[in-house]
């Protein structure tokens, strides 16, 4: 009857899928549709153009990602270790540091802009005019888009998982309006298309501001003091997988373009931003996944939950690769009208494009598979295997393959994604499967085979007849791993008593509240773990002379035999620490 399951983590990250997925559905729309616009109102060249520039976007975002997803992943693995100190630094070097490099970055752009412009467009000069007028507004975008999407990300982990989801939604519904208007009717040609990207996180910046004063959030700006540059190196750690991802990208958008412009033209320039585009459309789904599952994983990292870990890796991978093999097979039967959308429908250009998204279509179900793997070994510890993934599939594989393809067939050109993702992939089994002979890791997620010290775990409804009847299993699995009776039994009398004032004062009205309770021996300690999903409610801030009720006698009861008693609110999850020492087993304050 008793047993671990893993229905409040898994309804937990359907909980952020819904919001990473609205997030991710209106940042990568808003690029879709963007080039629809620019491609239907301006026509392929000023596509082309767009997707010539993409070597500084991708700069841009290297420099987002890189402090935006290190700062919030490292911030929830402290979390889950209760280190709330540590995470406010976390938290103020991660956003700083990333407006202070993007500031920086948008600085040197506009004044190599004329350069820029015209080693992208290698000679040609209405296409440099074109690429110059979109990137001089754009390149700005990234201040805003960190500022807004960063403290949206941290929103999100503090228990509002709409909020990134409100603020990506209004800055491109924004962006795609002012994208209409301002080509279609103020005539500003491709510079519109830059400029209203900009003015959309703006309006993004702003709607995150009440949370930066709101007193009720658990990250706050601090002062790092002498601990700035080791903050800032935990931050890069564990950003630099994500960051690579799109500094590989950077790299591989110059060689690539360069190569596809000397031997296939503007028209093949024009099916590679279809086939961005078709990326673009599949990461909705593979980005919100991943999205979701980081501070999820993050926090069972810090906890050292392997089974809650496990459960969500295992979620996320059934949605990409579901969505991934769909938006394949897509893609496959129908390319033509994928190219319609772009306005791509001269037979010079479709018979570029048409077997080239086929080919890069192949790709997309591993591509979801690498990026999955890679977003979970840089959350538990294995960033070492992550970014060298993110810079062999991102840049060396695909790069090599690419030239290799040209020599055999100009036309198999579009195979190098697919041969990537298949390299990357056996790279990442092989890497496992040497560090498992090395460390105690189990599975092609590297975790560790068990907890140091034995292990009892549990998921009850939080209900009172459930709570009652878990102490009976605590003093068994206490007598099993010859624990004095006298701590088994004080261990029990606290998780019952806690369980209880859960199933009478944390049971949310419109929510399945559930208990997820879990007892680790260490040499030293007996630690209890307890995650509700219900409302919120810190017990350490119960009246410690109310003993006359039920809920709050039984809190003060456990407060006053535990050496260790700690509360957070993180995720949307109340969560109670307990610790015991095991050299300690007299009675203390008569219990």
């Amino acid at each position: 009857m008793y047993a671990r399951n893993q229905l409040l983590v898994t309804h937990k990250f359907r909980e952020y899928l819904l919001s990473a997925l609205l997030m991710s559905s209106a940042v990568s729309l808003a690029t879709v549709v963007d080039s629809i616009i620019v491609g239907r109102l301006l026509g392929s060249v000023a596509l082309s153009a767009v997707g010539l520039t993409a070597p500084l976007i991708y700069g841009l975002n290297l420099l987002h990602l890189l402090f935006s997803v290190g700062g919030l992943t490292t911030a929830s693995i402290v979390k889950g270790r209760r280190d709330h100190k540590t995470a406010d630094q976390l938290f103020t070097v991660s956003l700083i540091t990333g407006l202070v490099c993007l500031t920086l970055y948008a600085l040197v752009i506009l004044l190599l802009a004329e350069p820029l412009s015209a080693a992208l467009a290698q000679g040609n000069a209405f296409l440099q005019e074109q690429v110059r007028s979109y990137l001089t507004p754009l390149v700005l975008a990234g201040i805003p888009l960190t500022f807004s999407f960063s403290l949206a990300q941290f929103h999100r982990v503090d228990g509002n998982p709409r909020a990134s989801a409100v603020v990506a939604l209004t800055a491109n519904a924004v962006n795609l309006v002012l994208d209409y208007v301002l080509i279609r009717f103020a005539n500003m040609g491709i510079a519109g298309a830059g400029l209203s990207t900009t003015l959309g996180y703006l309006a993004g910046a702003v709607l995150v501001l009440p949370y930066l004063f709101s007193k009720k959030r658990s990250f706050h700006f601090v002062r790092p003091g002498k601990k700035l540059r080791s903050r800032l190196g935990n931050v890069i750690r564990v950003g630099l997988p994500k960051g690579l991802n799109q500094g590989t990208s950077l790299l591989r958008a110059t060689v690539l373009n360069t190569l596809i412009m000397a031997t296939l033209g503007s028209p093949g320039m024009a099916a590679m931003a279809v086939c961005i585009n078709a990326l673009a459309i599949t990461a909705i789904f593979i980005t919100s996944s991943t999205d979701a599952m980081l501070p999820i994983v993050g926090t069972l990292y810090g906890e050292g939950d392997a089974l809650g870990m496990r459960a969500t890796a295992k979620t996320a991978s059934r949605v990409i690769l579901l969505a991934s093999s769909l938006m394949a097979a897509f893609f496959l039967a129908w390319p033509r009208l994928v190219g319609g959308w772009f306005g791509i429908v001269s037979p010079q250009d479709l018979d570029v494009m048409v077997p080239a998204l086929r080919m890069f279509a192949l790709s997309l179900p591993f591509y979801s598979i690498n990026i999955l793997l890679q977003n979970f070994y840089t959350t538990t510890g294995h960033e070492k295997i992550a970014s060298f993934m993110a810079t062999l599939d991102g840049f060396i594989f695909v790069v090599l393959f690419a030239f290799i393809l040209v020599r055999v067939d100009l036309r198999l050109f579009w195979l190098c994604y697919l041969f990537s993702e298949l390299a990357t992939l056996t790279f990442a089994l092989l890497a496992g499967r040497r560090l498992r002979r090395k460390e105690p890791l189990t599975g092609i997620l590297l975790l560790k085979e068990k907890d140091a010290g034995a292990l009892w775990e549990v998921s009850i409804p939080a209900e009172v007849e459930a709570a009652v009847g878990v102490s009976e299993q605590v003093i068994a699995f206490g007598r099993q791993n010859a624990l004095p009776p006298v701590l088994s039994n004080r261990i029990a009398v606290a998780i019952e008593e806690m369980a209880v004032n859960t199933a009478i004062h944390g049971k949310a009205k419109n929510r399945n509240t559930r208990l997820d309770i879990r007892v680790r021996l260490t040499d030293d300690q007996v630690i209890i773990s307890l995650r509700d999903n219900g409302i919120p409610f810190d017990p350490s801030l119960a009246p410690k002379q109310e003993e006359s009720s039920l809920a709050y006698g039984g809190i003060e009861i456990a407060r006053r035999i535990a050496n260790k008693f700690e509360y957070s609110h993180h995720l949307g999850f109340n969560a109670t620490v307990l610790a015991f020492d095991r050299s300690t087993c007299a009675d203390v304050h008569g219990v």
